[in-house]
C-alpha cells in the first residue's frame, strides 16, 4: 500500500528535460516518495541497451523532426506524442525490498476498471486491455536506495506515425499473435468516454498525493542532465555497434543481439543490444559490459568457445526475467 507521494509537474514536453529530471530526481537527496505525470512533444524513447539504428527509422525522424532520446532503463523503443499520458514513480527502497510493480500500479489499474475497462498485466512489462491491445508499456530501475518505475499510457497517440517510426523485430509480432506494432497497440480514447485532462485527473485522484513545487536545484540538475546527457546525439544514438558478425535471437526475457568486429580470426569488439530489461539485483551496465568483455580475444567463428566463456555467468543477475541461463548457452552452442 502505498502512503503519500509528492507530485510534480514537471512543466514542460521536452522529452530531454522530462528523463533528466527522472534521473535528478533520482539521484537527489530527496526522501519522499515521488510521482509525476507528464507528456512529451513527438518523440522516440529508446531503452538502454538498444541500437537505434535496428530499433528505429531514423531517416523518418528526420524528415518529421521528431525527436529521439534514450532512458536509463531498459526495454523497448516507445512512441510519445501528446496523445501519450507518461507517468514515473522514484520510491525509497531499501536493500532487498524492492516494492512490486503490482502493488505500485494497483490504484491505476483500479482506476481503468472503475472507467469499465479490463485491463491486464501481461508479458514482462505490459498493460493491455482484454481483446485489443497494449496501451501501457512499463520499465524499472534500482537506484541506489530507490526504486524507479515509469510508462506510457496510450490515449490517443498517432498510431500510423507510432508504426512508422518503429523497426519491430517481426519474431516479437510473432510472440504476440499479431502480424505488426501497429495491430499490438490501442488508443485508450477508443474505449472510454473520457477526456484526456479527466484521465489524468482521475488518476491524481487514485494516488494519496501532495503536490509541490519542482525545487529550483531539482530544476538546475535537470538542466545539467539534459545538456549533458539527454539532448546529446552520442548519448541517444551511441556509436553503431561493430557489425563484422551480428548475430540475435528472442527469449521469453526479451530480444539479445551480439554485435561483434574481428581482427584477424579473434574477436576484437563485442556489443550486446536488446529490449531486455536488466535484473536489479546488481549493477546492471557492468554486468552487461562483462558479457561483452568475455568475448573478446576468443576464435572469431568458435561459438561454442563463446559458450563456455559465458557459463560462468549468472544470467539471472543480468537480465530480468531470465530463470534459466542454460536456454542463452544452448543458442550460442547452436549457432554455426
Amino acid at each position: 500500500m502505498l502512503n503519500k507521494l509528492t507530485y510534480y509537474e514537471t512543466g514542460s514536453i521536452d522529452p530531454a528535460f522530462n528523463l533528466a529530471l527522472e534521473q535528478a530526481l533520482g539521484e537527489s537527496e530527496l526522501g519522499q516518495a515521488l510521482f509525476m505525470l507528464w507528456q512529451n512533444e513527438p518523440a522516440v524513447i529508446i531503452g538502454r541497451h538498444q541500437n537505434a539504428w535496428s530499433e528505429v527509422n531514423l531517416s523518418v525522424l528526420e524528415e518529421r523532426g521528431i525527436k529521439l532520446v534514450r532512458r536509463l532503463t531498459g526495454g523497448g523503443a516507445v512512441y510519445h506524442d501528446l496523445g501519450n499520458l507518461n507517468f514515473t514513480f522514484i520510491l525509497p527502497c531499501p536493500q532487498g525490498k524492492e516494492p512490486s510493480q503490482k502493488c505500485i500500479l494497483r490504484p491505476l489499474l483500479d482506476y481503468f476498471g472503475a472507467l469499465g475497462l479490463k485491463v491486464i498485466m501481461e508479458g514482462r512489462n505490459d498493460i493491455s486491455l482484454k481483446g485489443c491491445g497494449k496501451i501501457s508499456g512499463l520499465a524499472g530501475r534500482r537506484l541506489p536506495g530507490k526504486f524507479l518505475l515509469h510508462g506510457t499510457i496510450l490515449y490517443d497517440v498517432n498510431l500510423d506515425v507510432l508504426s512508422e517510426v518503429l523497426l519491430v523485430d517481426p519474431a516479437k509480432y510473432r510472440s504476440k499473435g499479431v502480424q505488426s506494432v501497429r495491430a499490438r497497440v490501442c488508443n485508450l480514447r477508443e474505449h472510454a468516454d473520457i477526456s484526456l485532462a479527466e484521465l489524468e485527473q482521475g488518476i491524481k485522484l487514485s494516488y494519496p498525493i501532495e503536490p509541490l513545487p519542482l525545487p529550483a536545484q531539482i530544476r538546475d540538475r535537470a538542466d545539467e542532465l539534459k545538456s549533458r546527457r539527454y539532448a546529446n546525439a552520442a548519448w541517444n544514438l551511441g556509436m553503431s555497434p561493430p557489425g563484422d558478425i551480428r548475430l540475435s535471437t528472442r527469449f521469453s526475457f526479451g530480444s539479445v543481439q551480439l554485435n561483434l568486429a574481428t581482427t584477424g580470426a579473434v574477436i576484437s569488439q563485442a556489443r550486446i543490444t536488446g529490449d531486455f530489461l536488466t535484473s536489479n539485483a546488481a549493477d546492471q551496465l557492468v554486468e552487461v559490459e562483462e558479457l561483452a568483455q568475455a568475448l573478446i580475444g576468443l576464435p572469431a567463428h568458435d561459438p561454442k568457445t563463446w559458450a563456455a566463456a559465458w557459463s560462468r555467468f549468472d544470467f539471472s543477475r543480468v537480465f530480468f526475467n531470465c530463470a534459466d541461463g542454460a536456454e542463452i548457452i544452448a543458442w550460442l552452442s547452436r549457432i554455426d
